[in-house]
């Protein structure tokens, strides 16, 4: 059996097989995953060992200055903790020698680091005492609780004509007040929140005679808070000031002078020096396994003949402190009437440009289990292009700078084995994530197929719970047969962005079964903050069996659809509405909607959108039990909808005229509503008309010897 050992007391030039370094202090184990790595790689050159290795991670501080990369070469090792063992991979430096001193009033701790100063080191994030301390910014915004309302709004836009979704500009104008020349202003970045994403707009130039603000990248979508034309919101977009120095006025705030190399730390009550743990992440990707695709080099391969890496899998392993950065978004990727001349400020959703922290590419059968990841800059885990039968189980993923786990390869435009699918992603905690990039997806799979994403248990959000799908419209794509199961998805959105639900579906997607899941508390900032969302084109889909609860608008809506199964759910409680369609289209059905519970309150029972009647067209919708239980149903209605014609509201009787609902019933369900779960009783009335219960108490993470 090839087992070998790894330790903080280890040195990489000895054999690595024993767990302690031996009395003569000439053998023993290895001391770093890098060294650990290469020595596996002579040792099966030379034919030393074949077959499975596991190397054994003991207890300790394993710090790391440069990410790991793996390759075919390193495929059937597994990487483990050792017994009862909590081996942590550290990417962060702990900072030491503090001067304290005083500005404005208030204490003040700087550090010199000549590193910075040489441009050799420059980081954006910022440890204490295992929080993620804020850079100084203006206003004091945060990404959950009060802080949320601390926003500025643009003060006027070059080109208030221009409403397309795509006309982005690289200039503002803030308002009075607002915006002053400061000295540290050039390494600010403003933070635009506006639709579904935040963009960081950096380096700005301010002309203090006019007040306008240029930057050295554009925002990849108009200048205005949502769209008018749907939503009647002609309001200009939010933003926040981050990395100010003028701002460094608050107890747990910091600020880096690139220039001069010099840390700034405010510190919070009872923090001293001493008591005081300050890291600074010197890395932002820990791990990289990749196999190699044919074009990967100009070595001629066969298309059909990637070297994969196979069987490496990361078992019980703490990573921590890692930084983020903005990556370059270019504009002919997604548009085509972008210029050429500036990248984007923003991604243009789900935060889709920023990479994994540990990422696997041109893999199979690898694996993260039982690992904790935290105070990360990027987003957690990533199954990238041509990755099957990959997995990520049981992990917790927290304090995360986009989000959690994401997977995804190739369309029906790229290389056949850039596809991604068979990815297995259960029984994972995921939290408090979109600390920097606030539009991250708790688990984010784009073009990937026969993907099963179960017993998760994902809160504290700024954006979507689990999104699935990557192409908008009709178009056929890789995504499909995905499983969305007994997942527990709640306080999601914090009102920082809009055009967000619990679960999210994108583009054709035949197979895909969105069942058993609990999804409750989701609130967006605008419009939006939908339980389950099914978004533009999203088609043949089952939505089944769902738990869907106090939403800040429809526990259940569709953009725009085509024949999809919703039944056996219970919506409760959307603020707005109860079921929303928000652009019925002629000549298909949205969806089936069928043997639902549908409780109240709510201003309306089902809500239509910018486009078509709701009445007509969007639904077939039957046999459901509907009930306020403060008294009558809500009207329907079609508050906004731009087609000539179309009543704003929509009676009961008029809604079933247009025929709906005939064998459906208005009655209580008897539902009784538990910490984890809701019961309905045994004589309740809706399970005459067919719906069947479901058990969500099992919904979230399972013990390890019941995971299937």
């Amino acid at each position: 059996m090839n087992v070998f050992h790894l330790s903080p007391q280890g040195n990489d030039k000895w054999t690595g097989r024993l767990a302690t370094p031996a009395r003569s202090r000439r053998d023993g184990p290895w001391a770093t995953l890098a060294g650990a790595r290469d020595n596996l790689r002579a040792l099966r050159a030379a034919g030393k060992i074949t077959g499975p290795v596991t190397v054994q991670i003991h207890d300790g501080r394993y710090a790391l200055t440069e990410t790991v990369a793996f390759s075919q070469h390193d495929s059937h090792t597994s990487y483990v903790a050792a017994p009862r063992a909590t081996p942590l991979f550290d990417g962060g430096e702990r900072l030491t020698g503090w001067k304290v001193g005083e500005r404005n009033g208030r204490t003040e701790w700087t550090l010199d680091l000549p590193d910075v100063a040489a441009d050799r080191w420059y980081f954006r994030s910022l440890f204490v005492n295992g929080r993620r301390a804020p850079r100084a910014r203006l206003p004091k915004f945060a990404p959950e609780g009060k802080g949320v309302h601390n926003y500025f709004h643009l003060g006027e836009i070059k080109h208030p004509d221009k409403t397309g979704l795509f006309d982005g500009h690289d200039m503002f104008k803030a308002k009075p007040g607002d915006v002053q020349d400061w000295p540290s202003l050039p390494d600010a970045e403003f933070v635009l929140l506006h639709y579904w994403v935040e963009e960081r707009m950096p380096r700005p130039q301010y002309d203090s005679k006019t007040g306008w603000l240029r930057f050295a990248r554009r925002s990849a979508f108009n200048l205005y808070e949502a769209s008018s034309a749907a939503y009647g919101n002609r309001a200009l977009a939010r933003y926040y000031i981050d990395n100010l120095f003028e701002a460094l006025t608050e107890p747990g705030e910091w600020y880096l002078n690139r220039t001069t190399g010099r840390l700034y730390y405010l510190p919070r009550p009872g923090e001293t020096p001493a008591n005081t743990a300050i890291t600074a992440p010197r890395i932002q990707t820990f791990i990289r396994a990749s196999g190699q695709f044919f074009n990967d080099t100009i070595e001629p391969y066969d298309a059909h003949a990637t070297p994969h890496v196979r069987n490496l899998e990361f078992v019980g392993l703490t990573f921590r402190h890692g930084d983020w950065y903005s990556p370059l978004v270019s504009p002919q990727q997604f548009h085509p009437q972008y210029g050429q001349e500036l990248s984007l400020a923003g991604n243009m959703q789900a935060a889709h440009c920023v990479p994994g922290t540990l990422i696997f590419r041109a893999a199979r059968d690898c694996a993260v289990r039982d690992c904790t990841f935290s105070q990360i800059g990027l987003y957690g885990i990533e199954f990238d292009e041509g990755c099957r039968q990959c997995a990520a189980v049981g992990n917790e993923l927290h304090d995360l700078g986009a989000g959690g786990i994401r997977g995804g390869g190739t369309d029906f435009d790229g290389h056949l084995d850039g596809r991604t699918g068979h990815l297995t992603i259960t029984d994972n905690t995921i939290h408090h994530i979109g600390r920097i990039f606030h539009q991250g997806v708790g688990v984010f799979l784009g073009h990937a197929f026969d993907c099963r994403v179960a017993h998760n248990y994902i809160h504290h959000a700024c954006y979507t719970g689990i999104s699935t799908g990557w192409t908008w419209g009709f178009r056929e794509t890789p995504s499909r047969n995905n499983v969305i199961e007994s997942n527990l998805i709640h306080d999601i959105g914090a009102g920082v962005l809009s055009d967000m639900g619990g679960i999210y579906t994108l583009g054709v997607q035949p197979g895909t079964i969105v069942r058993g899941n609990h999804l409750h508390h989701i609130w967006s900032h605008d419009y939006g903050g939908w339980g389950i969302y099914l978004d533009e084109g999203t088609a043949h889909l089952i939505i089944e069996h769902n738990l869907v609860h106090d939403t800040k608008d429809a526990p259940f809506n569709i953009h725009f659809a085509r024949e999809n199964v919703v039944r056996h759910n219970i919506f409760a409680r959307g603020t707005n509405a109860l079921t929303s369609v928000s652009r019925v289209e002629p000549g298909h059905m949205s969806a089936n909607n069928f043997n639902n519970i549908v409780i109240g309150p709510s201003r309306r029972l089902f809500c239509g959108g910018y486009k078509g009647n709701i009445a007509q067209g969007a639904l077939s919708s039957n046999a459901n039990c509907f009930w306020n239980p403060e008294g009558k149903l809500p009207h329907s209605a079609n508050p906004r909808s731009k087609t000539p014609g179309v009543p704003k509201r929509v009676t009961w009787r008029e809604w079933l005229a247009a025929g709906h609902d005939s064998l459906s019933i208005i009655a209580n369900p008897k539902v009784t509503e538990g910490r984890k779960t809701w019961r309905v009783a045994k004589n309740s009335p809706a399970l005459k008309l067919g719906f069947k219960p479901w058990d969500w108490s099992k919904c979230g993470p399972r013990p390890k010897g019941k995971r299937g």
